[in-house]
This record gives C-alpha cells, sequence and structure tokens, in this order.
C-alpha cells in the first residue's frame, strides 16, 4: 500500500514539474519577446516577472532589473542583445534590441495598382511536347523546377517570354547551356529544345514574366518611402515570393466592391491604367513583410495631412482600434477589435482583427481581398497593416505589426 502510495506520489510531483516546465516554455515563448524596439534617450519598460533576470551584451545599453520590474535604455542607436536568465543563471532566451529614432509616418489607406516584373522569367511547371516526329518529349522535366528563374539561354540574357523564345528558335535543337537561379542559387543547366509538330521548338516550359494586382498603400515617410500590402507578393501557381527586377505603383479606380461571405472573401474590383502620368512610385523590394519603394516626390507633397506616430508591438492592446481606408471616395477610420496578438510571431500574422463597424460591414461584409496593407491605428498610433482575411470568416483576419514593416 504504502508503494503505490509513494508511487502515485511520485507520478503526481513528476507530472507537476512536467506542467510546470511547459508553463513555463509557454511564458519564454509567448510572453518574453524575441526582439524589442526602443527609442534613443528613453526608457522602456517591459513586463516580466521577478523570477527573469537580465543583462545587456554592451555597456551602451544599460538595463535595470529592479523590484520586479526590467527597464532599459540607450543612448546609441544600434542593435544589442540582451540575455534573459531564470533566477539569474540559467539563460532562457537571448532578446534582441533594436534602438530607433522616434519616426512619424503618413497613413495611406489609398487603393492602388501594382505592377512588377521579376528578375528573370519564373518557372510554373514543366509540360511534354508533341514532337514532329511523331512522339512525344518533355526536355524540361528533370531538369526545371517550379519557382526556378531562367536568367540566360546560351549565354544571352533573357528578361521576357518573346526573348527566351526568340533565343531557343535561333539555337534550333542544339543542346545549350541555361543559367537559372533556384532557391537564391545560380546553377548551370543543359538543355536541347525540341521540334514540335507546329513547326517550332519548345522546351516544354510554362513561364511568367510579370504580374499586377490591387491591394492597398500603408505609408508615406516625410523623405517619400513607402511601405504597401504588408505581406509579399507571391506567384499564384508555385507560391513562391516573386524575385523582382523591378516594378511600379499606380493609381487605380474601383469600380465595384464584391462582398465578403462564408468560404468567399470577396474583392476590390477595378483597374489599372499603366500610362506615365498614372505612376505613384517605383518599387524596390518585395519581401514577406511587404512591398517598399519610393514614391515620386511630386506625390509625397500630397500627404500633408495628420502624421502619425510609429507604435510598437509591445504597446498593441486587445481592444478597440480602426482600420484607416479610402473605400468611399475619402479615406476614413472603420472601427475593428483586436482580438489576439501574437508577439513573436515570425510571419505576416501578428495580429488577429475582428470588423465590427457597421458601415463596413455593409460595404464589404468585412475584409477582402485588395484592402492588404490597410493601415491599423490605436491611440493615436498606427500600429500594423491588414494582411490576410479568413475564408470562412470575412469580418476577422490578421495584421503585421506596423514595425516589421518599417525594418525593412
Amino acid at each position: 500500500m504504502r508503494k503505490k502510495v509513494r508511487f502515485l506520489l511520485a507520478g503526481l510531483l513528476v507530472a507537476d514539474v512536467l506542467l510546470i516546465g511547459y508553463l513555463m516554455y509557454d511564458y519564454i515563448q509567448n510572453k518574453i519577446p524575441d526582439s524589442v524596439l526602443t527609442y534613443v534617450g528613453e526608457k522602456q519598460e517591459l513586463d516580466l516577472p521577478a523570477f527573469f533576470k537580465t543583462e545587456q551584451s554592451v555597456p551602451a545599453l544599460h538595463v535595470q532589473n529592479q523590484d520586479g520590474s526590467f527597464s532599459m535604455k540607450s543612448n546609441r542607436l544600434g542593435s544589442y542583445e540582451v540575455s534573459v536568465r531564470l533566477f539569474g543563471v540559467l539563460p532562457v532566451k537571448r532578446m534582441d534590441v533594436k534602438v530607433v529614432k522616434r519616426k512619424k509616418i503618413f497613413p495611406s489607406g489609398e487603393p492602388i495598382g501594382i505592377y512588377v516584373e521579376t528578375n528573370g522569367l519564373l518557372v510554373l511547371d514543366t509540360t511534354e511536347v508533341p514532337a514532329k516526329d511523331g512522339l512525344t518529349y518533355a526536355p524540361g522535366e528533370n531538369l526545371l523546377k517550379p519557382g526556378d528563374y531562367i536568367l540566360e539561354w546560351n549565354q544571352k540574357k533573357v528578361a521576357t517570354i518573346q526573348s527566351l523564345n526568340r533565343e531557343i528558335q535561333g539555337t534550333k535543337d542544339k543542346k545549350v547551356t541555361v543559367l537559372i537561379r533556384r532557391n537564391g542559387e545560380k546553377i548551370k543547366i543543359a538543355m536541347r529544345p525540341v521540334l514540335s509538330s507546329d513547326g517550332t521548338y519548345k522546351i516544354g516550359t510554362w513561364v511568367r514574366e510579370d504580374t499586377q494586382g490591387i491591394g492597398t498603400l500603408t505609408y508615406v515617410t516625410k523623405t517619400g518611402e513607402f511601405g504597401t500590402l504588408g505581406h509579399g507578393i507571391t506567384d499564384v501557381d508555385t507560391g513562391t515570393l516573386l524575385n523582382l527586377h523591378g516594378g511600379e505603383l499606380f493609381q487605380t479606380q474601383i469600380v465595384d466592391i464584391m462582398k465578403g461571405e462564408k468560404g468567399n472573401p470577396g474583392e476590390l474590383q477595378g483597374y489599372i491604367n499603366m500610362i506615365a502620368k498614372n505612376t505613384i512610385g517605383k518599387i524596390k523590394k518585395n519581401t514577406e513583410q511587404g512591398v517598399f519603394g519610393e514614391m515620386k516626390q511630386e506625390r509625397v507633397s500630397a500627404y500633408s495631412g495628420k502624421a502619425y506616430e510609429v507604435g510598437r508591438k509591445q504597446e498593441i492592446e486587445a481592444g478597440k482600434a480602426y482600420l484607416y481606408a479610402n473605400l468611399e471616395g475619402r479615406a476614413r477610420m472603420y472601427e475593428i477589435e483586436i482580438e489576439d496578438i501574437k508577439i513573436n510571431a515570425r510571419d505576416n500574422k501578428s495580429m488577429e482583427i475582428r470588423v465590427t463597424d457597421k458601415k463596413l460591414l455593409k460595404l464589404t461584409g468585412g475584409i477582402v481581398q485588395g484592402m492588404s496593407g490597410s493601415p491599423i491605428i490605436q491611440n493615436d498610433k498606427i500600429v500594423g497593416a491588414v494582411t490576410h482575411v479568413f475564408v470562412d470568416d470575412p469580418t476577422r483576419g490578421y495584421g503585421i505589426f506596423i514595425e516589421e514593416m518599417l525594418v525593412q
């Protein structure tokens, strides 16, 4: 009997230890930030339990642990590292600290047309070619993969489908060297075109050279830098982030709004007239956190209204916030609710939001395609941007922290 009791107590003790360990791990992963943005010369306080202690990597960053509170301050711009230790002994996490100047930016909310050119020709897939000799060949199979970029054909750069086809017809059925980029690495492969049944030479490969769509401009800085979408531009067929050669933003005209419904997120419907006078700016970067570039100077002067301070992720609260969008001819605030904050989210889904504004629900049904990039305002600060909509509930979606966009 005593052995059974001891065994039971031992089991309960092990279970308690495992539960405490799990809760501690969950707290460390979800409550202690992986990174913190702080302002030069200003004290930044974080809520850490007393049993966590910290130490800084360099004297330039002054860290204090006192009476259960944690604060840091630096008079020097830069990136630093703070070690978080359990009871001041066991290292459990390293926190990256970025010290920056305070910044104000202009929220936009304007629908925009986005046109991008890929850096090389994006491979979508390979296929078989019915040949002149009556047989079927697949010259690209096992050589090219979806997501590859064709950069050169027989040592000649190819930037368009037309130029690639011209080079293929010129080399005929000779084996040639093809330079491709796969997962960021340049690779040379050998390919031989096939004379197809229609009398032209083919390599049995579907490729794409550019793409376009509608999104929402998130912000513009006083110096003309812009950020939009809050997520990267990916290829609709391969799902890969497009490697850009360049691109432009254009004014767009929204002609209709398809309301979101369960199973159908809806969309902003419009057209992009890609002429010079409609150009807003040049696209420089396409990242997982958004699309970035430089606004034309004559467009920057149009942003003369209120500039908002940047709200850091540690300042965001669950509760009322506003989505800023131009859906009715002028930009206005629509009420939303921030339902969840994922302080260590490693993607562009840092916040869960829900549309509560009756007018917006009547107008769009919630969040629709094309609203990606709409700024999120809380406590008179710009804190994020809309990135995704829940397919099964268009009133809800995700947002990204604005600081994640600004560090790009």
